[in-house]
């Protein structure tokens, strides 16, 4: 694992583009109600990762599956890196999302 100028390791890097990018098609999905739209774009938001873009084959996918691969993605993720805040702030947004009115 190689470290960068914020301190955070090039995997924890990698699973919070990941993540942010399937938060973000979660986000414009026009399946996903408005609620779910907004907690996905915050979750997307608080991973705090350039954003880049979105391959558009994950918009016919259901905005729950993607944010449920997302979230997948963080809890996977060893302790200490699932701890820094703005994972476990994108983690209850996710979690906020999948619990939204329908």
């Amino acid at each position: 694992m190689s470290s960068t100028d914020d301190g955070l390791n090039a995997d924890l890097l990698a699973a919070r583009a990941e993540a942010a990018a399937l938060f973000a098609a979660a986000s414009r999905n026009d399946q996903a109600e408005p609620t779910a739209q907004l907690h996905c774009l915050a979750a997307a938001t608080a991973l705090r990762v350039p954003s880049g873009p979105v391959p558009a084959t994950a918009d016919a996918t259901d905005p729950d599956r993607l944010v449920e691969q997302a979230l997948r993605i963080l809890g996977n993720l060893p302790a200490d890196d699932f701890a820094h805040p703005d994972v476990l702030a994108a983690a209850q947004h996710g979690h906020r999302a999948l619990r939204a009115p329908r």
